[in-house]
């Protein structure tokens, strides 16, 4: 009696673990398939949005939220942000050069040194989203 049992409760813990495999198999598969879908949503697609967003966040402190070189910042800085609605200086600069300014900073290219490089806390995607927000606050294209 005792040994049938133990054999019914070595059965139920076998039932059980089988289980708790199924379950976590589904978990990791559910787990990894929203990590791989934050990731590609993180370095896909371009979206103004997107880039309006970033530009609120780290960039309006100097450059304001219209881009006019008015942020909050601005008045203690030397030279001043630069004017993203100024069509005449924005349309002589490359979406290779907006790139290379924001992620490099300004000094890379020859701009203010007070202009930090967010080439470390921005993605790829996250700086060619602020190259498309740029073009649409000056109106213009690059060269």
């Amino acid at each position: 009696m005792q040994l049938q049992l133990k054999y019914e409760r070595q059965k139920k813990i076998q039932h059980h673990i089988r289980n708790l495999k199924r379950i976590s198999a589904v978990f990791v598969f559910i787990s990894l398939t929203l990590i791989c879908s934050v990731q590609a949503r993180s370095e896909g697609n371009l979206s103004l949005a997107d880039g309006k967003k970033t530009y609120t966040h780290y960039c309006s402190p100097c450059h304001g939220t219209k881009g006019d070189g008015k942020g909050f910042n601005a008045k203690n800085l030397d030279p001043r942000p630069a004017n993203h609605t100024n069509i005449k200086l924005m349309s002589r600069r490359t979406d290779k050069e907006l790139y290379v300014a924001i992620s490099n900073g300004g000094r890379f290219v020859g701009k203010s040194t007070l202009m930090p490089p967010w080439g470390g806390t921005l993605n790829k995607s996250q700086i060619e989203s602020l190259v498309l927000y740029l073009r649409k606050l000056c109106k213009c294209r690059g060269l």
